[in-house]
């Protein structure tokens, strides 16, 4: 288990190789990088999502601050 790391990198290459030296792999993958530049980012919605979540946050953050200033004040 000490050398692990030069077997994977081998098994991960030649499968690699083995996927893109058959036609259904060079399609599938032609098919997918197609779909990524006609969709766009595929973590769009999860981007969005993460925004309104820190939006969301930061008002909460707001408003616990203006409430602390009003009870120092």
């Amino acid at each position: 288990m000490k050398n692990w790391l030069i077997p994977a990198t081998v098994l991960g290459l030649s499968g690699l190789a083995l996927f893109y030296a058959s036609d259904r792999g060079r399609a599938q993958m032609r098919a997918f990088f197609i779909r990524v530049a006609r969709d766009g980012d595929p973590l769009r919605e999860f981007n969005r999502f993460l925004d309104g979540q820190l939006d969301a946050i930061q008002r909460t953050l707001d408003d616990l601050s203006e409430a602390l200033e009003e009870q120092q004040a």
